[in-house]
């Protein structure tokens, strides 16, 4: 058998990225809809005019903003939740009046440091970033936690 000439291996090496072409769509698109919802399904259902009426009537769940005291969860005291440039801290007071610090939670660009969270008599958290500290204490004013916020920049 003799080799193939110039047109007829141009020919077969055309065929060959056609056939390694589909064969790459085809593990691709295998691997998405095994991953999930594939890329050629119809997505989530369409809402109707009606069901956004309806979702827009609805009362907005209410969340504790800054400074916002909500009730304790344990049902002694309450809890603050403080919002400043470096994070967001949560603080508490226990029936014996010893603050606490619930959760943290820095911002961007920022890092918890020096984190004394009780129950103590004064619970302490710095949010450092390159150029800003910020220091947070809570004591406690019977169950009402008291926040103080002192930011060095």
């Amino acid at each position: 058998m003799r080799p193939p000439t110039g047109r007829a291996s141009t020919a077969l090496a055309v065929l060959g990225w056609c056939c390694a072409a589909a064969l790459a769509v085809g593990v691709g698109l295998a691997a998405v809809s095994a991953l999930g919802r594939g890329i050629l399904d119809g997505g989530p259902p369409m809402t109707s005019p009606e069901q956004v009426r309806r979702e827009l009537a609805r009362p907005a769940p209410s969340t504790p903003g800054d400074g916002a005291e909500r009730p304790d969860a344990g049902g002694a005291g309450s809890a603050r939740v403080d919002r400043t440039p470096g994070g967001t801290v949560t603080a508490g007071c226990s029936g014996d009046e010893l603050a606490s610090l619930r959760s943290w939670s820095p911002a961007q660009g920022f890092r918890a440091r020096d984190v004394e969270d009780g129950p103590v008599e004064e619970a302490e958290l710095t949010f450092e970033s390159e150029e800003t500290e910020v220091e947070i204490t809570v004591v406690c004013d019977g169950t009402r936690p008291l926040v103080s916020t002192e930011i060095d920049r």
